[in-house]
């Protein structure tokens, strides 16, 4: 490894590792080396008198007990890149010392002394081939300082004795270079493949927290699928039974029942099972990703005031005040997906309010871009441990019994996945048993002058508007023509059903001009009901009002429906919805505006 001066003051993991291998050998270090100096001085301190030897080895041993010292005080620090290249220093400090040495005993000592010279020298230099390979210009200036003197003093002495310890010792620094030139390759390849496994038990343990967080969620997913589907069973077979009763007592019965109460009953039942559909759909088409937010600016404060209006009669039955306190402004979200957010909270925070009021406020940000939008009530309130699983479906509190008056447990998991897909970060601000409950949502505000003015939507009451209309079914199943003609004809519309696009436009070319269309999304043979639609339109020569009514809520028919601009309703398709359609286009066709 290259010890040169690096631009980053960050040291390496191989540097660190290395000058924690000096730190912590420089005990055994320094008591070899002062042991191999006290024998060379001995060994000539006889025969050089005042050759400054004694000068050499106090030195020394002074050098050498301040590194001993600082590597003691260092053990346990960091390893900074200021430390590392003072370490180094005093090691090409150290080795300078004892080529030094070489220079001090210039004049050849006895042949043991000599011995002992060059096998300490040797030996000092092949320890630094020990602990250095990681600083390879390091371990080369120290080899070069240590016995490049001794070699030189070697060839000074002129004796053939001599001139072959210099020529070993020059053999053996060949040695030490080439010796820590592969234990520094050695070194680094070590290095690496513990870098490799480092970061491959990193990646299995990632791995595996990966794994064991899929598992958990499967678990998790799997155990609310289970719940999911419980409830949903639970909740559409209670309709579905008392249904089923109830026409059996129409049957067996015949006229010594009460047949408008009955069929009353009927209808509310059949509203449930259409309500809990509805909800499920809605949850599956958000789950799937086939609710795609259309953006725009509008005024806030008129949303609020249109959504709140319906829930009004049942917040006055119960004896609530329904406030609102929303300033003027405007914001940027889908108008009809925030629309439903809100109704779903209002309509739950009238549900679980017994006395006092629900109050739908807004409060600004405190960046200037967002504006948050609370419902408080001071309902049955939401304890704790309740709190992170009030967004699941089915899950409610305070209707263990599981009324369908009380509602079906999917308002708040269609709030939160619509607000998930409006990035409104729904929440609970606060809540308490006995004490309400404060649900916020987080809304972008824009100008008031980029709001769209909007029409307003009509409302049941064009139903009057009604008898006389013609309209023409285009519905494949014989049975929801049959129903859906029959439900028209009640409402005094002139009907005519056909099961598919020929049928239809045959009953066109005999006279029949219809108002509007009801079509069926999918016909038979895989025909499409808005090719259908188009052929109609066509003959007619003009663009019919129509409605597309469909089984299939998340099929590729329905988003070309969508894509074209048309109206379309998910069966069971809700009678009132119907009629407010057709209620609205007659309206426009008698020059009314719509209520």
């Amino acid at each position: 490894m290259d010890d040169s001066p690096r631009s980053t003051p960050t040291p390496t993991a191989l540097e660190v590792d290395q000058i924690d291998r000096l730190v912590r050998t420089t005990p055994v270090a320094w008591t070899l080396s002062t042991l191999g100096a006290l024998i060379c001085y001995f060994q000539y301190v006889d025969d050089h008198p005042g050759s400054g030897l004694d000068w050499w080895l106090g030195t020394f041993c002074a050098i050498a007990t301040l590194r001993l010292i600082t590597a003691l005080l260092v053990y346990r620090t960091p390893r900074s890149m200021t430390l590392i290249r003072w370490w180094l220093a005093s090691t090409l400090l150290h080795a300078a010392q004892w080529g030094l040495l070489s220079v001090v005993l210039l004049t050849p000592g006895s042949p043991q002394a000599e011995s002992v010279l060059h096998i300490t020298l040797v030996a000092i230099a092949m320890g630094g081939v020990v602990r250095l390979p990681g600083f390879r210009l390091t371990l080369i200036a120290h080899v070069g300082l240590v016995l490049g003197p001794l070699i030189l003093r070697d060839l000074w002495t002129g004796s053939a004795h001599h001139a072959l310890l210099a020529f070993l010792v020059f053999l053996i620094g060949i040695y030490a270079l080439v010796s820590g030139r592969n234990q520094t390759v050695a070194l680094r390849e070590i290095h690496v493949q513990r870098q490799r496994n480092e970061e491959l038990i990193l990646a299995l343990q990632r791995e595996n927290e990966r794994s064991e967080a899929a598992r958990n969620a499967a678990e998790a997913a799997n155990a609310s699928r289970t719940r999911f589907f419980a409830a949903a069973n639970h909740d559409l077979r209670q309709p579905l039974n008392a249904m089923r009763l109830l026409s059996q007592t129409l049957v067996e019965r015949g006229q010594q029942v009460d047949v408008p109460a009955v069929s009353a009953h009927l209808v509310e039942c059949v509203e449930g099972m259409a309500q809990v559909i509805d909800d499920l759909l809605e949850i599956t088409r958000l789950d799937v990703g086939n609710v795609v937010p259309q953006w725009s600016a509008f005024s806030l404060d008129e949303l609020v005031r249109e959504c709140c209006r319906p829930h009004e009669p049942l917040a006055l039955a119960k004896g609530l005040r329904l406030e609102i306190d929303v300033p003027p402004m405007a914001v940027r979200s889908d108008r009809a997906l925030l629309a439903r957010v809100l109704s779903n909270l209002v309509s739950n925070a009238i549900r679980y309010t017994e006395q006092g009021s629900v109050r739908v406020s807004c409060a600004l940000s405190s960046d200037a871009g967002h504006a948050w939008l609370d419902v408080e009530d001071t309902g049955i309130g939401i304890d704790d441990e309740d709190l992170p699983r009030i967004f699941e479906e089915f899950y409610q509190v305070g209707n263990p019994a599981r009324d369908r008056h009380q509602g079906l447990g999917l308002g708040l998991a269609t709030v939160k996945r619509l607000s998930d897909l409006l990035s409104m970060d729904v929440s609970v601000l606060r809540s308490a048993p006995g004490h309400g409950s404060v649900f916020s949502l987080k809304l972008q505000r824009v100008p008031m002058d980029e709001a769209l003015a909007l029409a307003p939507v009509a409302g049941a009451s064009d139903g009057a508007l009604l008898p006389g209309h013609h309209v023409l079914v285009i519905e494949d199943d014989a049975d929801s023509r049959t129903a859906l003609a029959g439900l028209l004809r009640s409402w005094g519309c002139e009907v005519q059903a056909a099961p598919d696009a020929a049928s239809s436009l045959a009953q066109l070319r005999a006279g029949f001009r219809p108002d509007a269309l009801v079509v069926d999304l999918r016909l038979p043979d895989g025909a499409s009901g808005i090719d259908a639609l188009r052929e109609v339109r066509a003959l007619l020569g003009e663009d019919v009002p129509a409605v597309m009514v469909t089984g299939d809520a998340g099929s590729a028919h329905l988003g070309l429906a969508q894509e074209a601009g048309l109206t379309v309703m998910v069966k069971p398709v809700r009678p009132v919805q119907l009629r407010a359609f057709l209620g609205q286009v007659f309206a426009r066709d008698h020059g009314q505006p719509a209520a």
